[in-house]
């Protein structure tokens, strides 16, 4: 068993490595681009909805927000009805590379599930959708 966590483990690092690399001049390494993904698709997110999207902890989530905002690419807006959340939008400079990430992550997948049999890749949807952490 440990193979599988191991296996999806050394994926998860490959892939990290590969997009820190690609967005590197963007200054979107560490795994940044993902959050401009999240927030693109779902603009109004608050803090705390985004960090659970992405499965890592408020701190951190809070920290690449930070920078992200600081770079220009979301902004920061306090909810209409609760003063104390904050709700995240990107700005045009987001949804301008928008697309440049969208089709890495694309093309990250594709590439991934290139071997397996449409079968096989709902297979492992399902499987995938039962582990939990």
């Amino acid at each position: 068993m440990f193979t599988t966590i191991r296996t999806i483990g050394a994926i998860t690092r490959t892939i990290q490595m590969d997009s820190n690399r690609y967005f590197k001049e963007m200054g979107l390494n560490n795994n940044l681009f993902i959050y401009i993904i999240r927030i693109c698709e779902t603009p109004g997110l608050f803090l705390n909805e985004l960090a659970d999207s992405i499965q890592i902890d408020r701190t951190t989530s809070f920290r690449a927000v930070q920078k992200l905002v600081k770079q220009g690419y979301l902004t920061l807006e306090k909810d209409a009805h609760n003063q104390k959340i904050k709700r995240i939008y990107p700005t045009q400079k987001s949804l301008d590379i928008y697309p440049k990430l969208h089709a890495y992550e694309q093309q990250q997948s594709d590439k991934l599930l290139s071997h397996l049999t449409d079968d096989e890749k709902e297979a492992l949807e399902l499987l995938l959708t039962k582990l939990t952490y």
